[in-house]
């Protein structure tokens, strides 16, 4: 891990002092390595056990999925034979309606991210301002929050002016009690992959995560230690991307 990112940061320096903005061939591409991104997400939690694998929600539906949206700002510069570095600082938002938590009498959950990728990528140039971008590396996800919400809601009437008027507001009721028991962990690194096609100023990307820490949630049959439960994750974004110059 120390050799892969101390790899990282050699592409970072080297980045900079070549200002790879440009790369000189293939029509002279111009990069645009800061992104402003919007995307979607979901993840589930994934343990093989006795033959069989297991995907579920963080309350434990089988083929269930947490989802929510991702928004933040990326870093992408390279050198000017197409490898760099691809990073960036998210935040992310999950909520769920589930029956599950219905039935715990609440409206819906909500969990809040923040999400930091460090990858290597590889900048496949088209002509100047069109490009695909291959990556690879690890993610940290760490949850600052995870709160179950009930809302409450009032209607009233403007006798004055005569129109009915009415709010409603959201607090949370419980909290995640994330890091105990079989509960999932706060901090989960994981490997990622994925693609960005970036053509003018408008970028597309897909990705997905394999979760790399292991968050317990079945003990083994023999009592002696846990089975790996994996979270992983896929996102779907799109981002509007700027030459620094």
């Amino acid at each position: 891990m120390k050799r892969f990112l101390s790899l990282l940061t050699l592409a970072l320096a080297f980045s900079i002092s070549a200002n790879a903005q440009t790369t000189y061939f293939n029509g002279g591409h111009q990069d645009a390595p800061l992104g402003f991104v919007l995307g979607y997400v979901n993840k589930y939690w994934s343990t093989d056990m006795n033959g069989s694998t297991i995907k579920e929600n963080l309350w434990g539906q089988e083929d269930k999925r947490l989802h929510g949206f991702q928004m933040g700002v990326t870093y992408s510069p390279c050198l000017p034979f197409g490898l760099g570095i691809d990073t960036g600082l998210f935040f992310e938002a999950y909520i769920s309606d589930s029956e599950v938590v219905h039935e715990a009498g609440y409206d819906n959950f909500t969990e809040s991210n923040l999400y930091i990728p460090i990858h290597g990528m590889y900048r496949i140039p088209f002509n100047r301002d069109c490009s695909l971008s291959l990556y690879g590396g690890i993610g940290m996800n760490i949850v600052l929050s995870g709160e179950y919400n009930i809302e409450s809601y009032y209607i009233g009437y403007d006798w004055l002016g005569g129109r009915p008027y009415g709010y409603h507001e959201t607090f949370p009721a419980a909290y995640q009690a994330y890091d105990e028991g079989e509960w999932p962990k706060s901090f989960n690194l994981q490997w990622e992959f994925g693609a960005k096609l970036r053509i003018k100023n408008f970028m597309i990307g897909a990705g997905y995560a394999i979760g790399a820490t292991n968050h317990k949630f079945y003990r083994k049959e023999s009592g002696d230690g846990w089975y790996k439960t994996r979270q992983n994750k896929l996102n779907i974004s799109v981002g509007y991307v700027v030459d620094l110059k």
